[in-house]
């Protein structure tokens, strides 16, 4: 919660103080962001390939002290090229902390345990994102260029922190793969079957874009939702995904669990589409508004399904002598939608007058293949083939 709690409150007021106390244009901002998403889809899977060489727990750790200290550093930013040197860094570690840390997660908690705890942990990070975004809105309201780096090296402290402490618990001695005393080779994941399913997972999980981009913009300016219920909506999923999160793990603890989940979340995504389409069609407000918490409440069940089948799928689909590589290349697919989504979203699908509900048919047709791809017996097969491999 501690890390949770720190991002809560540089991610309320970073855009403000960047622009605001910085005196960054916006275009900057976004550039330098972009900046560091590019340089974390490049650089996360070498990353997982390092934390598989020289233990999954001690680049964990690493990670979060470099965040801690370039977080601490963007206090002193005062240009473009300063900032965008740091948000590269930045982006590369938020890309690689989520693979490895599922990595550490796996390596000491077994079975339906590992799903679980996952599950746990992500109910409580949104605990602790609320409580920081809380705290920001104070600072914001302040406006002072005090009380914005407060959040900025707030944030920092709590990586600092949450580093102290992984080490005190002896995480830098944890590895992802077996210790064998065989030297891994620095190869990237060639798993057709696994790139598959990782690609099919990065369609469905979509819905991190459309809770930060769809949400927002398409039913405050394309329905009668009045722009006031935003952030309700935004409230109601992060209070749904906390309550609901372990109860839609558990079924997905096994890869036949998880395949099913996959399909649940497409389902579900589908739905969110088709609400999202019929509230733009209603010419009554309480009718748009009912479709719209509909909508989002099927958003919510297709991120729950979505992020429990992957966990699973990632996990137990992976060669385990390169487990924290395969994890990176998993994670592959959620940069690639969080880099194309947005774009595709407000140029594409929100100008045409059908876009939700071609929208529907892809997230049915990523949830159907993920199950397909999934078939039992060409699973066993493949868990077979990376457990007792013809040779490495």
């Amino acid at each position: 919660m501690l890390d949770a709690f720190g991002t809560g409150m540089y991610y309320t007021g970073s855009a403000l103080y960047f622009t605001q106390v910085v005196g960054l244009s916006a275009g900057e901002v976004g550039a330098g962001l972009s900046l560091g998403g590019l340089v974390g889809l490049v650089g996360s899977v070498p990353v997982g390939m390092l934390a598989d060489r020289i233990r999954a727990g001690k680049v964990y750790v690493g990670l979060q002290l470099v965040r801690a200290v370039c977080y601490a550093a963007y206090c002193l930013v005062s240009t473009f090229p300063m900032f965008a040197l740091l948000a590269a860094v930045i982006g590369l570690t938020d890309a690689a902390i989520p693979p490895v840390h599922q990595a550490v997660v796996g390596a000491v908690v077994s079975g339906p345990d590992r799903v679980d705890t996952l599950a746990k942990v992500r109910a409580v990070r949104n605990i602790g994102f609320g409580l920081g975004a809380l705290v920001a809105t104070a600072s914001i309201a302040q406006g002072s260029r005090a009380a914005f780096l407060i959040l900025i090296a707030g944030n920092a402290i709590s990586y600092l922190l949450t580093a102290a402490l992984l080490s005190k618990i002896g995480i830098g001695a944890v590895s992802a793969v077996p210790v064998d005393g065989i030297r891994r080779s620095l190869r990237l994941v060639a798993d057709l079957r696994y790139l598959k399913v990782a690609g099919l997972s990065g369609v469905l999980a979509v819905h991190t874009t459309l809770l930060a981009v769809a949400v927002p913009l398409w039913f405050a300016r394309h329905t009668l939702v009045p722009p006031v219920l935003i952030g309700l909506l935004v409230a109601m999923n992060t209070v749904l995904a906390v309550l609901l999160q372990a109860r839609f793990a558990r079924p997905c603890s096994d890869v036949r669990g998880a395949g099913r989940g996959a399909f649940w979340a497409g389902l579900a995504l589908a739905g969110f589409a088709l609400a999202s389409q019929a509230a733009q069609l209603t010419q009554l407000r309480a009718m748009a508004i009912g479709l719209a918490l509909i909508a989002v409440t099927l958003l919510t069940f297709g991120e729950l399904w979505q992020s429990a089948s992957g966990w699973t799928l990632a996990y137990e689909l992976a060669d385990p002598h390169r487990r924290t590589a395969y994890l990176s290349t998993y994670q592959l697919g959620n940069s690639l939608q969080a880099v194309i989504a947005p774009w595709v979203l407000t140029n594409l699908l929100f100008p045409t007058r059908v876009g939700w509900l071609l929208f529907a048919v892809v997230m049915v047709a990523a949830g159907g293949l993920s199950r397909i791809v999934l078939a039992p017996s060409g699973g066993r097969d493949h868990l077979e083939r990376l457990r007792h491999p013809a040779g490495r």
